[in-house]
């Protein structure tokens, strides 16, 4: 699982939160934050995507606003003066719930994703050359803001899964911790195969493990799998993605 080129996470970053960009953004780039909304503490929180470490310069400004019944807004601020603002009238984020945001960089737009799902486009007004940073504040904790660069991924290495899960089984009343982030990101962006480790916190409902990686143009095969017993549980699960290439 080589990412040759890849920009390191950031891990665990702590809100209000301001990072580089290495070599700024780029048509096809991707970044992907990995968070959840506090259930309390405030009524917004804002991914800035704009030019070094000073905010009068802000190329995009994606700003959920939990007031009103939930929207969504977003603008440009140059040299200190906002533009015209636009807004969703659609709340995709929930207090106190997990989320993975995705911002996709186009030629003409940036491209915004919300657990998987297309949410709004938002036409440039500046050039997104510009942008070498990203700045997160308000009632979110962040999990990780990872980086994918235009190209890493040969356009034909989408698998064809078949996905086998066996559900969690639980005796009456048995109650499960249920964190609103999981406890353990695996920075490392290069991992030796076959891989193995152990899952902090064990597996609960709602928790996510998310693989990412490049299929080799010689494998046949390829999968992961993920099984858990312990005696003092009385329950097992057991999730296994099996791959065949074309």
């Amino acid at each position: 699982m080589a990412f040759g080129g890849a920009q390191a996470s950031y891990i665990n970053p702590v809100v209000p939160f301001t990072g580089m960009i290495q070599g700024g953004l780029q048509d096809g780039h991707k970044i992907t934050i990995i968070g959840a909304v506090l259930p309390s503490g405030g009524n917004r929180f804002a991914v800035n995507l704009q030019t070094g470490y000073n905010d009068s310069d802000i190329a995009f400004h994606f700003n959920p606003r939990f007031e009103e019944g939930g929207y969504v807004v977003c603008n440009t601020k140059q040299r200190g003066s906002w533009g015209t603002e636009e807004r969703k009238m659609h709340m995709p984020f929930q207090r106190g719930c997990s989320f993975e945001l995705c911002f996709q960089v186009q030629s003409s737009e940036f491209r915004v994703m919300v657990n998987g799902n297309l949410f709004t486009q938002y036409a440039h007004r500046v050039p997104f050359h510009r942008i070498d940073a990203i700045s997160i504040t308000g009632v979110v904790q962040l999990s990780s803001i990872s980086f994918q660069p235009p190209g890493i991924w040969p356009a034909n290495s989408a698998p064809i899964a078949q996905t086998f899960v066996h559900t969690i089984h639980s005796a009456p009343g048995q109650m499960f911790p249920n964190p609103v982030i999981p406890p353990a990101v695996y920075p490392n962006p290069v991992y030796q195969l076959p891989f193995f480790t152990s899952i902090l916190g064990g597996l609960y409902p709602s928790k996510s493990i998310l693989v990412s990686g490049t299929i080799l143009p010689s494998a046949q095969r390829c999968g992961s799998c993920v099984k858990g017993t312990a005696s003092r549980w009385p329950w097992t699960v057991s999730t296994c993605l099996n791959t065949t290439t074309a």
